[in-house]
This record gives C-alpha cells, sequence and structure tokens, in this order.
C-alpha cells in the first residue's frame, strides 16, 4: 500500500519535473519568435481576420460586451479570450500576445498528458517537445487569431471524453458537451466531431463488462445515446446564450455563425480549386471596421441575385443551396475537388488562407529554421505527416483512446473535403498528428532496443513512400496568388500611416499581378489622400476595367471629380456607385455633397436621410446634413447634425470645423473657439 503510494507521488514529482521544463522551453522559444516579431510590420498592425477579432475585442473591453447591432458570423469565444485581456492588461501588442504565448506553452503541456494518458510516459515527452518547436504553433500562438485558444480547449475536451467514459458521471458528460460548445463557439472545424462522438461512445460502451448482452446492438444504442444526450445537453447550454445574443442585438437567429455558407461555397465551385479563399464578390463594409468583408461579400453578392435585402442567415442559406446545387450539377468536378482536398489535407505545405507564413520568414531567423520548403521537403509536417500515419498504422487496434483521437483526426479531415483546406484549420488537428508521430518514433526506438533490425528496415518502405505523398507537389499545391502577400503588407504600412511604403508594396503586388483589383484599388486611394488626383483616377479606372462591379471605385472616381470640379460627373459616378451597390452609405454621403454643391437641396436632404435610414451610425451623412441645413438658413437643425456626428465619432475633425464655423455665423464666439482648439489638437496628434 505504502509502495503505491510511493510510486503515486513519485510520477507526480516526475511528471512535475517534465511539465516544467516543458513549459519554460516552449515558453522561450516563443518569447524568442515574439521579440523578432517586433520588426514586422503586421505586429502592431493586423489586418485581415486579426484585425477584425481585434477591433471587436476592443469595443468589447471598452463596454460594448454584447457588440450590439451585429450578427456574429464566427464563434465569438476567441474574441471574449482577447477582450478579456484586453480588459485586464490593455489594449497593448506585446502583453496580451505574451499571454497567448503562455497558452502555446500550456497547450504543450497538454499534449504531454494525452500522449502519455493514451500511449506511454515517453510518447508524451516527445510530443510535448516537438510542439514546443513545432514552427506553425509557434507562428499562430502570436497572431490574433483562434487557433491556440481552440487547440487549449479540444485537448481538454479529448482528456475529458477520456476520463468520462472511464469513470462515467452525469456532470461530467455535461462537462464534456460545455467544453465541446466552447470550441464550436470558438471555431467550428469541430462541429462533426460531434456526430461522430456517438459512434465512439457507441463502440465504447460497456466494453469491460464481458456480459452476453455486449453484442446486442440495441442494448449498445440505448448505452451510448445515455452519454450522448447528456454531451448535446451541455452544448445547448453553451449554444443557447449565443443564439440569443445574435437574435436579440443582431435581429436574426443564428447559432454559431453566419460564415457556413460562404465558406461551403468557396470550397466548392465550378472556379473553386479546394484551397483558394476567393469571395464572390468584392463588396466591403463602409461605415464598420470590424465587419468581416467575406461575409459583408457574401450578404451583398445574395441580395443582388435575389434583388433584395436578406439577413445574414438567409444569405447563408443561399450560399448553401447554390454550393448543393453545384455538387448536384457537376458531380465529376465535386468529386475531384474531394479528391484534391483529401490531398492538401494530408500534403506538406502549410496553405495560406488570409497571410502565409513562408513571408513571415522574412522577420524571423527562428521561423526561418522551423518552418520551410523546398522541392524535397516542407518541413515540418513533411516529416511529422508521414511519421503519424506509421504512428496510426502501428497502434491501430480496439482501443477506445486511439479510436477517440482517429475519430477527432477524422472530423477534420472530412469538414476540410466538404468545404476547404488552409494551414489555419489543419493547425488545430496538429498535436493529434504530432502524438501519432511520437507513437511511431517510439516504436522504431523499441525496434532499434529489442534488435529486430528486419522489421525496421521493412518499415522503413512503406514510411518512405508515406514521406514522399506527404511533401508532393501535384495540384498545383504551392501554387498561390504572392500578390496578396504584398497586398497585406501595403495595408498594413497604410494603417501605420506609411503611405511611401504602402505605394511600393501596393506596387509589387500590382507587378506579381496585374489583375488584382485590390492591389490598384488601394493604390487609387492614396493617391486620393496624397491629393495627386490623376494619378488616383488612373488606378481607380484600371481597377474598374478588372472588376466592372467595383462601386467603391465608382465613388472614389467621384470623389476625384468633386475636387477637380466636375460636379456633374462626379454624381453621375456616384449614382453609378449606388447603382451597383445601393448599400453604400459612403456614396450616399458623397452624392449628398455634390448635390449641395450644385445647389441642388432637396435632392440632397432625400439621399443623406436614405443613407440615415440604412445606417444612422455614419457620421459623413450627419456631417453633410450639417452642412445642407447650415447652407438652407437652419442653423438649430444644423448644429444638431454635427454634434450627432461627433457623437457617432469622437474625433471626426471635420464635423469640429463645420461646428466652430456654425457658431461663427450664428455669433458663439466661445463656443467657435472651443470647436476649432479641439479640430486643431485633433490635427496636431494626428501629425505626431
Amino acid at each position: 500500500m505504502e509502495n503505491a503510494k510511493l510510486q503515486k507521488n513519485k510520477s507526480r514529482y516526475i511528471d512535475l519535473i517534465i511539465c516544467l521544463g516543458i513549459f519554460f522551453f516552449a515558453f522561450f522559444l516563443r518569447l524568442i519568435y515574439l521579440y523578432e516579431y517586433r520588426n514586422n510590420p503586421f505586429f502592431d498592425s493586423p489586418v485581415i481576420d486579426a484585425l477584425t477579432n481585434y477591433l471587436f475585442a476592443m469595443r468589447a473591453a471598452e463596454g460594448d460586451w454584447l457588440v450590439k447591432g451585429v450578427v456574429v458570423g464566427r464563434g465569438p469565444v476567441y474574441v471574449y479570450f482577447l477582450a478579456g485581456l484586453f480588459k485586464i492588461f490593455g489594449a497593448g501588442f506585446t502583453t496580451v500576445r505574451v499571454w497567448q504565448m503562455a497558452l502555446g506553452a500550456v497547450n504543450c503541456i497538454l499534449v504531454y498528458f494525452l500522449g502519455k494518458k493514451i500511449f506511454s510516459r515517453s510518447v508524451g515527452v516527445i510530443s510535448a517537445f516537438i510542439c514546443s518547436m513545432y514552427g506553425v504553433l509557434i507562428y499562430f500562438d502570436a497572431e490574433f487569431l483562434y487557433v491556440g485558444l481552440a487547440i487549449f480547449i479540444n485537448i481538454l475536451l479529448i482528456l475529458s471524453l477520456l476520463n468520462s467514459i472511464d469513470r462515467p458521471k452525469v456532470w461530467k458528460w455535461i462537462g464534456c458537451g460545455i467544453l465541446l460548445g466552447a470550441s464550436l463557439q470558438t471555431n467550428a472545424t469541430i462541429i462533426l466531431f460531434f456526430p461522430l462522438l456517438f459512434i465512439w461512445l457507441f463502440l465504447s460502451a460497456d466494453k469491460k463488462k464481458q456480459d452476453e448482452q455486449i453484442n446486442n446492438k440495441k442494448i449498445r444504442f440505448r448505452k451510448a445515446m445515455g452519454p450522448f444526450l447528456l454531451i448535446a445537453t451541455g452544448v445547448s447550454l453553451v449554444m443557447l446564450p449565443f443564439t440569443l445574443r445574435n437574435y436579440f442585438m443582431g435581429g436574426d437567429l443564428v447559432m454559431i455563425g453566419s460564415a457556413v455558407g460562404i465558406n461551403l461555397h468557396i470550397g466548392n465551385n465550378l472556379n473553386a480549386d479546394g484551397k483558394s479563399v476567393n469571395v464572390p464578390t468584392r463588396d466591403f463594409s463602409y461605415s464598420n471596421q470590424w465587419d468581416d468583408n467575406t461575409l459583408i461579400a457574401a450578404k451583398k453578392g445574395a441580395e443582388r441575385e435575389m434583388g433584395r435585402e436578406i439577413l445574414p442567415s438567409e444569405a447563408s442559406n443561399y450560399w448553401i443551396r447554390k454550393s448543393l446545387g453545384f455538387m448536384l450539377t457537376n458531380p465529376v468536378t465535386a468529386l475531384s475537388l474531394f479528391i484534391r482536398k483529401f490531398y492538401y489535407f494530408f500534403n506538406a505545405y502549410e496553405i495560406a488562407e488570409n497571410q502565409s507564413i513562408y513571408f513571415y520568414r522574412l522577420w524571423s531567423p527562428l521561423l526561418k529554421i522551423l518552418v520551410f520548403h523546398n522541392r524535397v521537403l516542407a518541413f515540418p509536417f513533411g516529416i511529422i505527416c508521414p511519421l503519424a500515419l506509421w504512428g496510426i498504422a502501428v497502434s491501430a487496434k480496439k482501443n477506445k483512446a486511439v479510436m477517440l483521437l482517429l475519430i477527432y483526426l477524422a472530423a477534420f479531415l472530412m469538414l476540410m473535403m466538404i468545404f476547404f483546406v488552409c494551414s489555419r484549420y489543419r493547425t488545430i488537428a496538429v498535436p493529434v498528428f504530432v502524438i501519432f508521430a511520437a507513437v511511431a518514433l517510439d516504436w522504431y526506438a523499441k525496434q532499434i532496443r529489442e534488435r529486430k533490425f528486419k522489421v525496421l528496415f521493412l518499415s522503413l518502405i512503406p514510411l518512405f513512400f508515406l514521406y514522399l505523398f506527404s511533401n508532393s507537389i501535384v495540384f498545383d499545391i504551392r501554387q498561390e496568388d504572392q500578390s496578396r502577400w504584398f497586398l497585406n503588407l501595403g495595408t498594413a504600412y497604410r494603417n501605420k500611416g506609411e503611405n511611401e511604403k504602402a505605394i511600393k508594396s501596393f506596387k509589387a503586388a500590382e507587378k506579381v499581378n496585374p489583375r488584382n483589383p485590390d492591389a490598384v484599388y488601394n493604390l487609387g486611394v492614396i493617391y486620393l489622400e496624397k491629393e495627386e488626383y490623376q494619378d488616383a483616377i488612373e488606378e481607380f479606372r484600371k481597377s474598374i476595367k478588372i472588376d466592372e462591379y467595383d462601386s467603391a471605385a465608382y465613388s472614389n472616381v467621384g470623389i476625384v471629380l468633386m475636387k477637380q470640379k466636375k460636379i456633374d460627373e462626379a454624381i453621375a459616378s456616384f449614382q453609378s456607385a449606388l447603382t451597383l451597390d445601393p448599400a453604400d452609405v459612403t456614396a450616399m454621403a458623397n452624392l449628398g455633397a455634390a448635390l449641395i454643391t450644385k445647389g441642388d437641396y432637396p435632392a440632397a436632404l432625400l439621399v443623406l436621410k436614405q443613407g440615415l435610414e440604412r445606417d444612422e451610425n455614419f457620421p459623413p451623412l450627419h456631417l453633410h446634413l450639417g452642412i445642407l441645413f447650415e447652407e438652407t438658413g437652419k442653423y438649430a437643425e444644423a448644429e444638431q447634425a454635427y454634434i450627432s456626428a461627433i457623437k457617432k465619432d469622437p474625433e471626426y475633425i471635420q464635423a469640429y470645423w463645420g461646428l466652430a464655423k456654425l457658431y461663427d455665423i450664428i455669433g458663439l464666439p466661445d463656443k467657435a473657439k472651443w470647436a476649432r482648439t479641439k479640430a486643431m489638437y485633433m490635427v496636431s496628434d494626428k501629425l505626431k
């Protein structure tokens, strides 16, 4: 009895030493990368999904925790996690990332316990140290993305499921459901794991009891159904609050997110390749920086087809129907896409969704060592994947724990075959790949210890073919539009106010791909800001030539024409923008301004009011309404409009200038001085 207790204490002591070693090693490597990352322009200027998450989290941390008026397109748990860190530690770019790095190191410890529980301590140690050094995991731990948090929740979920199947309790199964619900609300890539869990519960039912009735499928079905319903209860406890939030705050009944339909379409259409994220239109949000432009494009594209305004859930359903229609009418093409996506899932190349990890190597010597690809190897997955597949082969037995890991991988494989493959989604499953790779390494060590050299040699043959499969270069696996790298870089520089560097980056993007309308459009925007009107109008017209539905380019052409005093031509350009996108409140504000300049006040008032009906929180609409009222002598209404613009955006300099001018007109010098001083201070701060 005492011996058993001593052994248990010794085991705990060993676990503690191992865990400390794993944590500090993993955390140290991540801090090195974070130190190098500071030189990366994206460090303090995130773009695309990272920017959306950052802005949403900032909004929540500042007090709007329910994010009123918005249907959340994707699972919001990571945003709330980020918002909590901002609330506690401030909105700096370094401290929050340090905590994410710490979470990444904790994930390595969880991998150790999972590997140890299912296989052995040696497998756990090997798995944890591989994860510590796994460059792709280190990269994602520094991004404002959900990957690290999703891995944390998922490994906890697997450990909890294994604990519950061994020592079942009602509260344990419900707890598993809560973790699964939290994972779904972090990232829905685990969604197919939910139905597959029933298969696992069915196959694992009462395995330890040698009961004659164990072969009775009906009894096993009932035994599996109980835990499954408890898990479903836990999932519901998490899903219901978020669903109600979407309904009451956003006006739409969305359970997980409204991105399902558009993501299905991205991976299943006549132009899809199974890995490139190409949205159907280039629409974006005109008033809210935090909006996900993929979802905006999905919604507006569906609205054009349906000829009416629709809810986000309706847009998602529209793209689901369109994708299913493609599969039914083009079964051969759809099947070839499924085969491609199966291949991509196991291929070693890290497929970019928003950002390319290979581009980030420019700023990180550590990443250059830990992530690379050449003609014969894409590291690290090119080593891990073949080892993992061999590890699966040597451990594939009737073991409920191994079976659970295989079901977990199958859920990710099936989902990406249905949707599309990218590094960000696959990385969430990487720790399980690593555990199976550690099983293979442990197996090889055992063959060497036992001098089974013949078995060892023969096993190298299938391993070699698995290596060739994983590192092969077919189906254009490594072909991607590198102009996006420079486009994102230019966007980061522009957000930082470094316009000359932004221009160079956008020109590089245009050189790599002259048909990239975003690079051309963004060049036009910078030229417009620099008041280089001729260059601006040329770029906008090039963008329109590439994409005839580029309403934003038409709107900006109108702004240039306004600057050149070509009012009628500007009005026509704004009207063209609104014909293409009736929801473009920027074009409405600009059209209102042009009509005011022309002196057509009734038409201007009508346009501005229509704009406010669409988005009453868009400050320029209030600004131009103030100008209109001022021009027509309605000074009280003008004051109210300017104040409304400032309430919507407390740093809206033009509204303060308008207010100062108005107070001068109506003989309130003190108020005019106050408004003018506020504007001047803001200009001074921006110049700094």
